[in-house]
């Protein structure tokens, strides 16, 4: 099926995706400057993790930006549509693995509890972390069962 959106929405998106690569760019170089020059374990060990996702949010922006201008020799992304045989295939596993993420959730919860009486409380934003980590797990997975169960 043919994207139907006009040719200057392309457009719109395309420069809105490629601006956000290149202004993030200049963040991710501050925040590897900073880590780098940070002495304190602790902090860099914070400053690490949020390099870690910034790092994967521009290179996703990047695929999404190529993908629009249809030029990364990579296959567009697009939304999941798989053969009804494939779906068959994978939708057990997806119920696994969505069954397995939503547990994870629970655990996290019933930690954070025990750790109520922690004094460092970087345990409980790590824990805090992993629940926002696990809540994305869960909606990608949804999204993917939906579709799964559509096509089976």
């Amino acid at each position: 099926m043919a994207d139907r959106r006009s040719n200057e929405w392309w457009v719109r998106i395309t420069h809105a995706l490629e601006s956000h690569v290149r202004e993030e760019t200049h963040f991710l170089d501050a925040y590897e400057e900073l880590c780098e020059s940070v002495e304190d374990l602790g902090t860099r060990f914070l400053i690490d993790l949020i390099l870690a996702d910034e790092r994967r949010h521009h290179e996703l922006f990047a695929r999404l930006a190529a993908s629009a201008r249809g030029d990364d020799g990579r296959p567009v992304i697009v939304t999941p549509n798989p053969s009804a045989e494939e779906a068959r295939r994978i939708l057990e596993p997806t119920r696994r693995f969505l069954d397995a993420e939503q547990e994870d959730r629970e655990q996290l919860r019933r930690l954070a509890k025990d750790l109520d009486g922690v004094a460092d409380s970087l345990w409980r934003l790590l824990i805090q972390l992993m629940d926002l980590d696990t809540r994305k797990h869960v909606a990608i997975l949804e999204y993917l069962k939906e579709r799964l169960e559509q096509r089976a």
